[in-house]
């Protein structure tokens, strides 16, 4: 069943690949040449906890967007304030946290709690922990789905607790008929300790040029040469 449903996943990548090769050529050759592990989270191995995108950049644009035409000096001295700023707010976030995760993530695991509570299971082979859940009907005649349940293989047919790591609702559903923790299956990185240790850093004032310390070099910078367009400069 394990082997069926990963196959069922591979089949869906290579229809898309192939309706991507029929629009564009050229940019199914382009994704071709690269790494699936990098851009899919079929062949990611779960690393990505279901991020989409490739790097930190899209974060970095919307926090820096209106630092960009700053002077150097006045950029790097808004980067560190909000470094600053940053960490210092998780950190205050994380030290009272009384919850076994960080309050994003234990919300999220409560609202997942709460839509197994609707799940009805049913136990297929209980040595190698294989079970059905089904979901219940809804007014809009969705649901009433059926997802195999592999516990020991990590695995759920619905694919969340293999792309996310974090339990889908149907494992919870599971870990509610027999009576066993659900927050076991939590992976160390969604603790409230792996939490604090991110940021337990500490930043120090920046001391002004006259504490500076003397280098042995000097640093000489030039413009960049760079034909100045008509009209108001853009800042996006």
């Amino acid at each position: 069943m394990w082997q069926a449903e990963t196959e069922s996943k591979q089949w869906k990548f290579d229809r898309v690949m192939k309706e991507i090769q029929e629009r564009n050529v050229d940019a199914y050759i382009y994704l071709m040449k690269l790494d699936p592990e990098k851009w899919t989270l079929l062949h990611d191995g779960s690393h990505r906890y279901g991020i989409m995108t490739t790097n930190i950049s899209e974060a970095l644009n919307s926090v820096l967007k209106k630092a960009r035409v700053l002077p150097l000096k006045a950029l790097v001295e808004l980067i560190f304030n909000k470094l600053v700023k940053y960490f210092y707010q998780h950190r205050e976030e994380a030290e009272n946290c009384v919850h076994p995760f960080p309050t994003q993530t234990f919300d999220k695991f409560s609202r997942i709690e709460m839509k197994s509570r609707e799940h009805k299971v049913t136990t297929y082979n209980l040595r190698e922990r294989i079970y059905m859940v089904k979901s219940p009907i809804r007014v809009s005649r969705t649901g009433n789905n059926v997802y195999t349940l592999r516990i020991n293989n990590k695995s759920c047919s619905c694919g969340k607790w293999q792309t996310y790591t974090l339990p889908c609702s149907h494992i919870l559903a599971v870990c509610r008929e027999n009576g066993s923790r659900a927050d076991t299956y939590v992976p160390e990185i969604y603790s409230r300790q792996t939490y604090r240790r991110t940021y337990q850093a500490n930043f120090h004032p920046a001391l002004s040029e006259n504490f500076w310390r003397d280098v042995l070099f000097n640093l000489t910078f030039y413009p960049p040469n760079m034909k100045k367009e008509r009209g108001r400069k853009q800042g996006k």
